[in-house]
């Protein structure tokens, strides 16, 4: 089989950064190539310079045999490359026609006039072909994290490239959606297309890829058949130890109850929902996109407004209207989308830790902010989470992913939160930064903090939760503990098929 892509000696550095040092390795025309290695390892800013984004300091790009110059976007699409990148890049206020056919809209001629019934009917083509449930006229401004990626799919495909690249696709996608992406790859590739596909899930590499190519610190491990390797393997050349204990159960004493919510409603979402949560307890919550557990958490923080029902924190009835009123409470939040809505990109590695404490580290009545104190502070969590930068004063936007992950993290820890929520807090992260913050979470458990995590990782959510609570259209359909916390019975009473309460009665 012929090489599609060959990358010899690449090299890139960044202001005191190497970010790849002679990276070399092939890509066979039609298969399905794993990248893989942990954040900061050079993934994707291989992939940004395969993509015209950056462009190499030293070494030699040849596609099918021949050498390509590659300096801008367009550079790339004229080689037959089409990127589908990790971090959106959609204009919101478009709708989901507009996003997709963005560089080349139907106009009738002579004048520049949009032709809107052949961008739909475009559009509904290509989503039909691709099996997407894609509304043409929907701005993309209200799709959720999980449609908005099916869009970026869509608009990569659309362009009917040789060569295509996923950085992290299925980093927003229910179990479906991700079934429904490997459909589509298997389709492309049948038709002889290229695939490199980056994935920190590392069994999405043993479920659709032909070789893996592994980086670490900028370096290229090696390149081996995934028909070979193990899943300790693929581990093993990523970090270059073992990773020992992956997932960190908590086995901490639980406590009273810390937050208790009542038949809570909020109309065209959640409805009637009732739970507690204990001190030191881990709560996972479960169920497909769109069945309401995103707002149900985020009704916990005032990001989502309920209409009815009581929430109590310590005993005390509460009304949470805002994530002010959280923050007073006790009650910290960890979004799901740490580069549009949890890290300030660029705000300090320090003022991004210190921003919800910054009137506790003021003096002279607000007057100016003691840097001693947001310095200790900074190291505190340093420690604690085993954060990694350059600076204190580097800007977040240059953090790795897993890194970005932790400084989220330790600006709601560093409010002394007693309620700590998370959304998807492993979404896109490395295996190592993933068993970092397992750990973390197992930690926080035992120090008596009442955790309340929404993943869609369902071994992870199973592994590091005391129960699980699985939710269908709004309502509670399994209450799960024990032995009961299984993928098949979380499936089940995911799609409504069963329902099981506490202790599986």
């Amino acid at each position: 089989m012929a090489d599609a892509i060959e990358i010899r000696g690449v090299t890139k550095t960044f202001p005191g950064v190497a970010a790849l040092t002679d990276v070399s390795f092939s890509v066979r025309s039609g298969e399905v190539h794993a990248v893989v290695g942990e954040n900061g390892a050079g993934k994707s800013t291989l992939m940004k310079i395969l993509g015209g984004v950056f462009t190499a300091d030293r070494g030699e790009i040849r596609i099918d045999g021949k050498p390509a110059s590659i300096r801008s976007v367009q550079d790339a699409v004229a080689h037959g490359i089409s990127v589908i990148y990790q971090e959106f890049n959609l204009m919101p206020e478009l709708t989901v026609a507009e996003n997709i056919f963005v560089a080349n809209l139907p106009t009738r001629r002579p004048f520049p006039l949009l032709r809107l019934r052949s961008l739909r009917e475009q559009t509904e083509a290509l989503a039909a072909r691709l099996d997407l449930d894609l509304a043409p006229s929907e701005p993309v401004k209200n799709l959720s994290v999980s449609r908005r990626q099916m869009v970026e799919i869509a608009k990569a495909l659309h362009q009917d490239a040789s060569i295509i690249i996923m950085d992290e696709p299925t980093a927003a996608l229910t179990s479906s959606e991700v079934d429904k992406l490997y459909q589509i790859i298997r389709t492309l590739k049948a038709h002889g297309k290229t695939i490199l596909y980056i994935s920190h899930r590392l069994k999405e590499i043993f479920d659709i890829a032909d070789r893996v190519t592994v980086l670490r610190d900028g370096r290229c491990i090696g390149t081996e058949d995934v028909a070979t390797l193990s899943h300790d393997d693929v581990v093993r050349m990523m970090v270059g130890r073992d990773v020992k204990h992956f997932y960190h159960h908590a086995g901490s004493t639980l406590g009273e109850v810390a937050i208790a919510v009542s038949d809570l409603t909020k109309k065209g979402s959640f409805e009637g929902v009732s739970f507690s949560v204990r001190k030191g307890e881990i709560l996972g919550i479960a169920g497909l996109m769109g069945s309401g557990r995103e707002d149900l958490v985020k009704a916990l923080y005032g990001l989502a407004p309920y209409d009815s029902g009581e929430i109590r924190v310590a005993g005390r009835a509460v009304r949470i209207a805002s994530p002010k009123d959280a923050i007073r409470r006790g009650i910290a939040f960890v979004t799901e989308d740490r580069k549009d809505a949890g890290i300030f990109p660029l705000m300090s590695v320090k003022e991004n830790v210190s921003l919800n404490v910054i009137r506790a580290l003021t003096r002279l009545g607000g007057a100016y902010i003691d840097v001693r104190k947001e310095r200790a502070l900074l190291r505190e969590y340093t420690g604690f989470l085993n954060l990694r930068y350059a600076s204190e004063t580097q800007a977040a936007m240059y953090l790795s992913g897993g890194n970005q992950q932790k400084l989220v993290l330790s600006r709601a820890l560093a409010a002394e939160c007693g309620i700590l929520l998370l959304l998807e807090p492993t979404r896109g992260i490395d295996v190592g930064a993933k068993a970092e913050i397992y750990q973390l979470l197992g930690e926080l458990s035992r120090k008596g903090i009442a955790l309340i995590l929404v993943s869609s990782d369902l071994p992870e959510l199973i592994a590091v939760s005391h129960r699980v609570l699985v939710v269908w259209q709004g309502t509670i359909t399994g209450e799960l503990e024990g032995a009961d916390i299984d993928e098949n019975t979380i499936m089940q009473c995911a799609t409504g098929s069963r329902r099981v309460a506490s202790g599986g009665r």
